[in-house]
């Protein structure tokens, strides 16, 4: 999920006549779908809290280039990327219009099942043990990822209010953990007022 993936294909003019073409996906939306390495670009997005929101659906895959001009006996080599934005499995046509000779006159099945690995975080509870009224302290968790699939992470931002005992921020808020890897996040907590929290 949020992560591009993609595969080339080959299109080839056999024909003894140049061939103009256009690629494009059956089903796909129009709203650019949102890749995780934009989305921990953004800590504060509200999306880390709710998810990924669409008005409409999102356009989950790119084809490059997704026209041109094939010449007599030529190729070209296309390039398709899918950045799901959808648990699912994907089973769609890419569909070869073909000038002065129709629509969707070739198609290529795109096939696809889109996952989201667990993530471990250790240690579940951070002591802090005692500390100074609005003192910085930091301790640091780690994100464990044990599948062969990157992931993404993004600590929820707290909601500070006035009355609130403990803030608490990090300098590295959100990121990628890559398959079979360990990403390491800091944790700054000040204490706002006296007591146990």
């Amino acid at each position: 999920l949020g992560f591009p993936y993609t595969k080339t294909c080959r299109l080839t003019n056999t024909s003894a006549v140049p061939l103009t073409f256009k690629l494009r996906m059956w089903d796909d939306g129009t709203q650019r779908a949102v890749s995780s390495f934009d989305q921990i670009r953004k800590e504060n997005d509200p999306s880390w809290r709710k998810g990924i929101h669409f008005y409409v659906e999102p356009r989950e895959f790119t084809i490059n280039p997704s026209q041109g001009t094939i010449p007599p006996q030529g190729h070209q080599d296309i390039e398709v990327t899918l950045c799901s934005n959808t648990l699912m499995e994907f089973y769609r046509p890419m569909l070869v219009d073909l000038e002065g000779f129709g629509k969707g006159v070739a198609s290529v099945i795109i096939t696809a099942r889109c996952l989201v690995p667990k993530l471990h975080v250790s240690p579940q509870i951070l002591h802090y043990g005692n500390c100074h009224l609005k003192v910085p302290y930091e301790k640091k968790f780690v994100v464990v990822n044990k599948t062969h699939l990157p992931g993404c992470y993004g600590l929820i931002p707290q909601k500070r209010k006035e009355d609130s005992p403990v803030f608490y921020s990090s300098p590295k808020p959100c990121g990628i953990v890559q398959p079979h890897s360990t990403a390491e996040i800091p944790i700054i907590t000040e204490v706002q007022a006296l007591g146990n929290h």
